[in-house]
C-alpha cells in the first residue's frame, strides 16, 4: 500500500469536496484511474496529492492541495478523528538557528552531529500550534539545552531542499548569540551523536552539506561587517 501511495505523491487527482471543515479545508474524495480515496482538500478541482495517511485500521486517506501543506496544517484540518493516523507529507518545514558564543579564544559556533550522520546546526520540524520562532525555541531547548539567546538582526534564510527521502523541505534559519554562563549545553541523546563549539574555519570544514557551509559563510560575513 505504501509504495502505491508514494507513487501518488505530487500526482494530479480529481478532488471532490463533500464537507467544509473551515480554514480553507474540506473533506471529500479523490479519484485517479477509477480508484477513489477519502481525502482532505485544500482548493478545488484537479489538485496534487501532497500527503497520505495510514489510519489505525490500515486504510489510506489522502491530502490534496494546490499549495504546500505541512503536517501541522494537516493535523489541524483533520482534527481528532485522525488522531491515530500516521502521516507522510511531501512538504516539510524545518526551523533552526546558527548559534555562536564569544569565548576568550574568539567566536565559537555550535555545530551538531545527528545520529544519521548529518553535521550542521540545530533545527527541527514545526509542530501543531507553533509559529516559526516558537519552533526554533523548542528545538534549541530540546536538542542542545539553549534557552537564553539573542537574535541577530538582518539574518534569515529560507531555502528549499530535497531530503534523502526525496521530500521537499523548506528550511528557515536565524542567527543568534548565546552566553555559556547563562545556558547549560547538553545534547539530546535521542537525536544527536555529538555537539561541538568550533571556530569558523573548523566549523566550515566539519559541516557536511553545501547549504550549511553557505549559511555559515553568510552569518560570518554579517558578523564581520558589524565589527
Amino acid at each position: 500500500m505504501n509504495k502505491e501511495l508514494e507513487r501518488l505523491l505530487r500526482q494530479p487527482v480529481q478532488a471532490t469536496a463533500r464537507q467544509a471543515l473551515g480554514g480553507g479545508w474540506s473533506s471529500g474524495t479523490a479519484e485517479l484511474n477509477g480508484q477513489r480515496w477519502p481525502c482532505y482538500i485544500q482548493g478545488a478541482g484537479e489538485l496534487a496529492v501532497a500527503a497520505y495517511g495510514i489510519r489505525a485500521d490500515g486504510s489510506a486517506v489522502l491530502v490534496c492541495s494546490a499549495g504546500k501543506p505541512i503536517k501541522p496544517e494537516i493535523l489541524s484540518a483533520a482534527g481528532p478523528c485522525e488522531h491515530h493516523t500516521a502521516w507522510t507529507c511531501e512538504y516539510e518545514h524545518s526551523c533552526g538557528a546558527l548559534l555562536f558564543t564569544q569565548t576568550v579564544d574568539g567566536r565559537r559556533w555550535l555545530v551538531i552531529e545527528g545520529l544519521g550522520g548529518h553535521i550542521g546546526f540545530p533545527k527541527g520540524h514545526m509542530e501543531l500550534g507553533e509559529d516559526i520562532q516558537a519552533a526554533v525555541a523548542r528545538e534549541l531547548r530540546e536538542e542542545v539545552g539553549i534557552t537564553n539567546y539573542t537574535y541577530i538582526d538582518g539574518y534569515r534564510v529560507d531555502s528549499e531542499v530535497i531530503t534523502r527521502k526525496k521530500r521537499r523541505k523548506l528550511v528557515t534559519y536565524f542567527l543568534a548569540s548565546f552566553s555559556l554562563s547563562r545556558n547549560t549545553l547538553r545534547r539530546q541523546e535521542e537525536e544527536l551523536a555529538n555537539l561541538w563549539l568550533l571556530p569558523y574555519e573548523e566549523a566550515r570544514r566539519r559541516v557536511n552539506t553545501s547549504l550549511d557551509k553557505q549559511l555559515l559563510d553568510q552569518a560570518h560575513r554579517l558578523l564581520s561587517a558589524k565589527e
